[in-house]
């Protein structure tokens, strides 16, 4: 049965689902603002002003999230001490700080300069080694004599005058030793000289001593001596150093 409300012209065919295409109004044609569409009609895409609405929106607020993100890594490279952000919070873009730069006023003042020393090097002088000071020969008396003949070895060392009488210098003895009776001090006679000696010293020195020779002499207690007699014993006696001698 056909619906009398909606005729279709002539000329039209209808349309499959019986309702008839649709037709403009004239007075909505005169009418710049756009009509809905009746109710029951299905559009075949969405109006292009429609598209050009959604898409801008978008594209703008792209351009400013690159431009947001830009700022943000400009600003955390030139400080290097920006804040991480933490996870699930919103990323906001700092503004650097201006710091303003200090100078350093440079000293004006001139710089020392060490002057050189012209001291010219004292010359070393080198202390000649000092002489050994001359031992001190000291005269005896008769006891202070028997002492040093009794136990020589207590005396060594210590330095006395002496006289005497050359009893053995030969072939025996050596150019460098010899026997002598000595005294404390020089005797009226040669054979008052009684304690058996026997003394060293260097053979220039010794060189124009010969037997039965009365001499002074400077020595030096060595001690005891022991050597082998010509009757087949032996016998100890002092030993002295001659350090100087004279012939009397």
């Amino acid at each position: 049965m056909t619906d009398q409300t909606s005729p279709t012209s002539p000329g039209q065919p209808a349309d499959q689902s019986g309702v008839p295409p649709y037709m403009p109004d004239p007075a909505a044609a005169a009418d710049p603002t756009p009509a809905s569409p009746p109710q029951g009609t299905t559009l075949a895409g969405p109006p292009s002003l429609a598209r050009r609405s959604t898409v801008i929106p978008w594209a703008v607020g792209g351009i400013a999230l690159v431009i947001a993100l830009s700022i943000g890594g400009a600003v955390i490279a030139t400080t290097g001490d920006g804040a991480k952000p933490t996870a699930g919070s919103a990323m906001t873009s700092a503004s650097p700080s201006t710091v303003a730069p200090t100078t350093v006023t440079p000293t004006s003042a001139a710089p020392t300069t060490a002057a050189p020393t012209s001291a010219a090097p004292s010359p070393t002088t080198t202390t000649p080694p000092l002489k050994p000071k001359p031992p001190s020969y000291k005269t005896l008396s008769a006891r202070q004599w028997k002492l040093i003949a009794k136990n020589p070895d207590a005396h060594l060392g210590e330095h006395y005058v002496v006289y005497g009488r050359v009893t053995q210098f030969d072939a025996a003895t050596g150019t460098e030793t010899f026997r002598a009776d000595v005294a404390d001090r020089r005797m009226p006679d040669k054979y008052d000289y009684e304690t058996n000696t026997m003394l060293s010293g260097s053979e220039s020195g010794l060189a124009n001593l010969v037997e039965d020779d009365i001499f002074r002499a400077k020595v030096t207690v060595l001690g005891s001596y022991s050597y082998d007699t010509q009757i087949g014993g032996s016998t100890t006696v002092p030993l002295l150093q001659v350090d100087s001698i004279k012939v009397l």
